[in-house]
């Protein structure tokens, strides 16, 4: 019985190791500008200029000030580059991807009330698909590590229990492993070093060892809403989203060292894979709340705020490892699959906008929003308080910031010329060196006519962030860290119906 709990208690570590943490809650809670060609081009900033489907999630009270009924549909690209430096040495690796970032139906119907009269003007009722979130990337790195091994990580992770408690069963070989420290140990990567103690399978002496990490990334998150806008006497514009937001990721991860050639000893480790498979999906529920008021007719200031969205999330998860001795023996292990649900509580986002209108020659718009990270929460379905260490994270490593927004555009009889910048800061706190600052540089043009539209946008995006392949208690030993410099690109070309 007692050997059962132990590995039991090996599971629980090991597993809770493969997501669930305040990384896993940014990814769902940080979400992109724009889903149609106009609005990327412009920077995102509609948030008080209205007349684009894509208000509905922003400020939906811009949809108020569509006086007819609009079909809309775009497709998108995405080409992303990724840098990576890890202990001196650079490399870079692309992803690219086809999508479907907006469909959008908007009915506008006119009230019966008589020009001059004062009341509500119009009505909007608008149904749209969004694409909010894109996950995919790959990052690729590779160095030579004097100091450290993953053969460390899983070495501490075996300190304190025994040699048997450790050791594999015949389920284990038979069915799949629970425990990647046994795991670990079966493979020859750590061996013992005293009564409940070991170290890595590497010699202390020649420790030149090459590292090579490659993460691929996929999915995404879709916004479903249905909105609800007015308009009263053209002077105040109120609007209201229900929002139905799915998740799908995936990603995928080996590591791989091969050990200091001058290492010898037949027993000794060559070379060894670990690998890990995450497939994450869900789906929650929101709402977002808006006004706009336009006190004179070439400005319009904008407010909008959306509530917390409850995903509900579920991992599906497994593991592997493939070693070889420079005796030319060989393992290869597998894990039992792991299923884990759960639920990320996302903060409020506040939105504030302004647009000029200059004439029939465009206008010039703005947003401003603010997200406090420090209040995203997950929470365990079982009850339990096993995600108290992630948001006792995420409460000291995140931060209130604001995001922002601006764009233009110019009008020459029937095109449109348009261009944008956006900056959305790192939700880290300042004292965090790990920097997740983005930028993005927007541009675009259209070409308008009474009963249809078409418009073409791009986003430049400039980013960084760091990833660490493991983390050691050991803190007298250095930190091992891939800095992350990426790129991306994005196209959309919407078409636009009017009816």
């Amino acid at each position: 019985m007692k050997r059962s709990i132990i590995f039991g208690l090996l599971g629980i570590v090991c597993f809770s190791a493969m997501a669930q943490n305040d990384i896993d809650a940014i990814r769902y809670t940080n979400k992109k500008f724009g889903s149609t060609a106009k609005s990327i081009s412009i920077g995102g900033a509609v948030g008080s200029l209205g007349a684009d489907v894509s208000s509905a999630s922003v400020n939906p009270a811009g949809l108020a000030q569509f006086k007819s009924s609009e079909f809309s549909f775009s497709v998108g690209f995405v080409n992303s580059s990724n840098t990576s430096t890890y202990l001196g040495t650079s490399l870079s690796d692309n992803a690219f991807k086809m999508n479907i970032p907006n469909v959008g139906l908007v009915f506008g119907n006119k009230t019966a009330s008589k020009k001059g009269e004062k009341g509500w003007k119009n009505y909007s009722l608008a149904f749209n698909m969004a694409r909010v979130a894109d996950f995919n990337r790959v990052i690729n790195f590779e160095g030579i590590n004097t100091q450290t091994s993953l053969m460390d990580y899983f070495a501490e992770r075996a300190n304190g229990f025994t040699v048997n408690q450790i050791r594999a069963t015949d389920d284990d070989f038979d069915n799949g492993f629970m425990s990647k420290t046994t795991m670990a140990w079966e493979s020859y990567l750590f061996d013992s070093s005293g009564d409940r103690s070991y170290v890595a399978n590497a010699s202390p002496i020649f420790h030149d060892i090459n590292q090579k990490v490659v993460k691929q990334q996929s999915g995404g998150m879709n916004e479903y809403n249905v909105s609800l806008a007015g308009n009263y006497n053209d002077v105040l514009y109120l609007g209201a989203t229900l929002n139905y937001t799915t998740v799908n990721f995936k990603e995928s991860l080996t590591h791989s060292e091969t050990n200091d050639s001058r290492v010898t000893s037949p027993y000794s480790l060559d070379n060894f894979t670990y690998s890990e498979n995450l497939k994450t999906n869900g789906q929650g529920f929101s709402g977002r709340l808006g006004m706009i008021v336009r006190p004179h007719d070439f400005i319009r200031i904008g407010v909008s705020m959306q509530t917390p969205m409850v995903i509900k999330l579920n991992d599906e998860y497994d593991f592997g490892m493939k070693s070889s001795l420079r005796n030319g023996t060989n393992f290869n292990f597998e894990s039992k699959k792991g299923n884990f649900t759960y639920t990320l509580l996302t903060p409020l986002r506040y939105t504030f906008s302004a647009t000029g209108i200059i004439g029939k020659k465009g206008f010039i718009s703005a947003d401003v929003e603010n997200v406090d990270y420090s209040a995203m929460r997950l929470r365990s379905d079982d009850g339990s308080n096993a995600m108290e260490i992630a948001n006792g994270d995420i409460r000291k490593k995140y931060a209130k910031v604001f995001n922002y927004r601006i764009g233009a555009e110019y009008v020459l009889d029937e095109f449109r010329f348009r261009g944008g910048f956006a900056s959305y800061a790192s939700p880290l706190n300042q004292s965090d060196g790990n920097n997740q600052l983005s930028n993005y540089i927007t541009g675009g043009l259209g070409i308008k006519e009474k009963n249809w539209a078409l418009d073409l946008g791009v986003v430049h995006t400039i980013g960084n962030d760091v990833f660490q392949p493991y983390v050691l208690n050991d803190s007298s030993k250095p930190v091992a860290i891939a800095q992350n410099k990426f790129t991306a690109n994005t196209v959309i070309i919407s078409f636009t119906t009017r009816f």
